[in-house]
């Protein structure tokens, strides 16, 4: 055991051995030794910042905020729509468009595109490039979900989506999540190209469709037969 310990006094620069018969060691003097302990530290410290620094990658942390209560939303959405520098995608219904009204305008006015999907009844050019759904096609979407399902998209780094059940406290998360705002901007996408082939087939013709599938029946409708 006293032959191990002088062994690994020897690797550690403490003691140094003397080539005598039988071998003898003398400890190496505390300022030295305190001076290679520093020097070997920084050294190895001095290897470490620099290897970790090529591996090193910046976290990105996208919060989700929650936000609850009808004043709150409205105020949010407002917000991101003023923010807003290139473009803005909304789906809004009829109930929160007149308190969106007065921002969509002044951005619009501004030169800010705006990519609209309205759930009314009557056309308005307050909201930009706008597509609307009808009472018949609104009234589809809102069974379907069972709320007035809500986004407000800001230049394609910020999305509120939110959830407006009658009778109930409204809820809603904002976030700069990229695969959210990418999926929130899809979603509008795809219910505007949706709106465009229903018009352009008819009601008739489109619920023809739904008659005999039972699948796109539940896919469209969420009824199941």
């Amino acid at each position: 055991m006293v032959y191990a310990v002088i062994a690994k006094l020897v690797a550690k620069g403490a003691i140094t051995e003397l080539r005598t018969e039988p071998p003898t060691y003398i400890p190496v003097p505390v300022k030295e030794l305190v001076l290679n302990r520093k020097r070997q530290t920084e050294e190895t410290l001095t290897f470490l910042e620099k290897e970790l620094q090529v591996i090193e990658k910046p976290v990105e942390v996208n919060v989700i905020k929650h936000i609850e209560g009808r004043a709150k939303i409205i105020h949010a959405m407002q917000k991101l729509m003023q923010a807003s520098k290139e473009e803005i995608w909304l789906s809004a219904w009829e109930e929160e468009l007149g308190e969106l009204r007065s921002s969509a305008e002044e951005q619009v006015k501004k030169g800010t595109t705006m990519y609209s999907l309205l759930f009314i009844d009557e056309e308005t050019s307050s909201f930009g490039n706008a597509f609307f759904h009808r009472q018949y096609t609104a009234s589809v979407e809102k069974n379907r979900m069972s709320q007035r399902l809500t986004i407000t998209i800001q230049d394609n780094q910020e999305v509120l989506i939110a959830g407006f059940i009658d009778g109930q406290i409204p809820q809603a998360i904002q976030t700069t999540e990229p695969m959210l705002v990418l999926l929130a901007k899809e979603y509008i996408r795809h219910d505007m190209m949706m709106k465009v082939v229903t018009e352009k087939w008819g009601n008739d013709k489109f619920n023809s469709l739904l008659q005999d599938n039972d699948l796109l029946t539940y896919i469209v409708q969420n009824v199941k037969r």
